[in-house]
């Protein structure tokens, strides 16, 4: 029998090229969407996207009483 726990590791990269591989750049996502995407729990996805948020330019915005959304900013040059 082989060791209790996660079989994958995921990274923030997984959760990242979810952002970059969509049509719609600017469209906000949701944890779940991520987690549907990337194959996680939204849990995994929550946390990387939260560990996101503290590292990079991924930024997130409560929408509903739980809900919030999660979306990198697209810079426009005035």
């Amino acid at each position: 029998m082989g060791a209790p726990g996660r079989d994958v590791e995921y990274t923030m990269a997984d959760v990242t090229k979810v952002f970059e591989n969509r049509d719609d750049y600017a469209e906000p996502l949701t944890a779940s969407e991520i987690a549907e995407e990337v194959g996680c729990s939204r849990r995994t996805a929550l946390n990387k996207l939260t560990e996101l948020a503290e590292k990079t330019d991924v930024t997130s915005k409560k929408v509903g009483g739980r809900s919030r959304v999660w979306w990198i900013p697209v810079r426009i040059e005035r």
